[in-house]
């Protein structure tokens, strides 16, 4: 069973906010991990924001 676009977004923005996930469903911890991790690795490679010109 596939997640709802709905539940997608709920757990995009505990992901985004820094808060945990309360759930055990293994298809929504792959999401929260999948999303920290790539918030993670920009993070690290600053690509934060809009990007500077000057």
């Amino acid at each position: 069973m596939s997640l709802s676009s709905h539940r997608q977004h709920k757990i995009y923005i505990a992901a985004t906010m820094g808060y945990g996930l309360g759930s055990e469903d293994p298809e929504e911890l792959a999401l929260y991990e999948m999303i920290k991790k790539e918030i993670e690795t920009d993070s690290k490679n600053r690509n934060i924001g809009i990007q500077r010109t000057d």
